[in-house]
């Protein structure tokens, strides 16, 4: 490896080697509890994917750079060069890993590995070697946001055909979209997609709440890429339209990722206290139906229905309760996974994995322990309030026969309300 690559590597470890991360590297006793809390190490029993070797390998550069013991004798103080090998070594493990921080539960000395897998793609995108797809996906994403007009167009006009489907559903022919509104309680910050749309727009209706929809989407593959810079400028687009619009909330979608870099990460990163609130919108619906103002009703969900705590949302976001009541006011025949809130297993298609072809065996194989949960349940409908696990689940529920109905939870939502859509499907 060349010299002037070396240099960029090692500056990207000096300027992210904060004093907890190098206590992170030191305390690591090799203890390999983490082993049997990780979804992929127990799916696969592949070692690279234990979350003790990922730290080891940046532990390895690191030594090799910014360790006096390690740069004269690197053979007997494990210190390696970034060559090709650990490169190798290295995006396989980082790029594998969904960031659920299962591992740091369990962990004695509460290691982030997450926090560690970060230095490990900063080591890689330095060195060339960042994974493709999600780069392009992040450069993408700040084209839009740089390049807002020449969509517009376009995104309004596909928000009129979704406002047609609302204005049917509620049975109301005013129910609108609302696009750059001034002054609204609420911008709501949707996935790509009509299903992202739809059901919270009929919610927010049926509410009566003053609410705008945002021009730009909530996914953000400069966090799942690796690049902090990047994940900024892709959530600075809301965050800018939130404060020229003046809302009170931003609200953002059924997505794991999206709701922790909004709700956790942007302030750090912007370096500024944001003037409004960031919500999941299940926060949002729980609110609304403990004050009357939306309506469900029981037994318009047929079947079993459990819940999938989502990583980012839950054990890292601290979401638990609030989900649980919405659904738990649609049925009467709940049941929770086992374990679940904090302890939940991972299901194996967040971090940016399910974009990933190339990880796509691992990334099925790491699903074992959520498809023992979802089988012990016994239930035939599983709500999930996340895109990414729900893109997942739905690819273990057809390769392991389960016969589950992977859900929005919203959609659940809008089907226990008394609409005039969902009388006339009774009839």
């Amino acid at each position: 490896m060349d010299a002037q690559t070396i240099e960029t590597i090692t500056g990207v470890i000096d300027k992210k080697m904060t004093r907890q991360l190098k206590q992170y590297l030191d305390i690591c006793a090799r203890c390999a509890i983490c082993k049997d809390a990780c979804h992929q190490y127990v799916g696969t029993g592949d070692m690279k994917y234990l979350p003790a070797r990922r730290a080891e390998l940046v532990r390895q550069v690191y030594k090799k750079y910014f360790d006096a013991a390690g740069r004269f004798v690197p053979a007997l103080y494990e210190a390696r060069d970034p060559d090709e090998n650990l490169l190798d070594e290295l995006y396989e493990s980082c790029y594998a890993c969904t960031g659920c921080r299962r591992c740091m539960y369990y962990c004695p000395f509460s290691i982030d590995t997450q926090w560690v897998v970060a230095v490990g793609k900063a080591i890689l995108i330095a060195a060339g070697r960042g994974q493709e797809m999600l780069g392009q996906l992040a450069d993408a994403a700040i084209f839009k946001g740089e390049n807002a007009e020449m969509f517009r167009d376009v995104l309004v006009s596909g928000f009129k055909d979704v406002e047609a489907e609302v204005r049917e559903i509620t049975g109301d022919p005013e129910a609108v979209i609302p696009v750059d509104k001034h002054g609204a309680e609420i911008l709501y910050v949707a996935l790509t997609g009509a299903h992202s749309i739809r059901p919270a727009a009929v919610i927010f209706h049926e509410a009566g709440v003053d609410w705008t929809i945002s021009l730009f989407e909530a996914s953000n593959y400069g966090y799942f890429f690796g690049d902090a810079e990047k994940a900024k400028l892709i959530a600075r687009r809301f965050m800018e339209e939130a404060k020229r619009l003046g809302v009170r909330e931003v609200v953002v979608p059924e997505c794991g990722h999206a709701y922790r870099v909004a709700d956790i990460f942007y302030e750090a990163w912007a370096q500024e206290k944001l003037p409004f609130k960031v919500s999941h919108i299940l926060e949002v619906v729980d609110r609304f139906i403990k004050e009357g103002r939306i309506t469900v009703e029981k037994g318009r969900i047929e079947g079993r229905v459990t819940y999938h705590d989502p990583c980012q949302i839950a054990r890292n976001g601290g979401i638990f309760e609030q989900p649980r009541n919405v659904v738990k006011a649609l049925t009467d025949d709940f049941v929770d996974l086992v374990p679940n809130r904090a302890e939940q297993w991972c299901c194996g298609g967040g971090g940016g994995i399910v974009a990933i072809e190339e990880m796509r065996d691992v990334r099925l194989k790491s699903g074992t322990k959520k498809v023992e949960q979802l089988r012990a349940s016994g239930a035939s409908v599983l709500a999930c309030p996340c895109e990414n696990c729900r893109l997942q689940i739905e690819d273990l529920n057809e390769l392991h026969g389960l016969g589950l109905q992977v859900r929005q939870v919203i959609d659940l939502v809008v089907e226990a309300m008394p609409l005039p859509k969902n009388r006339q499907t009774s009839a």
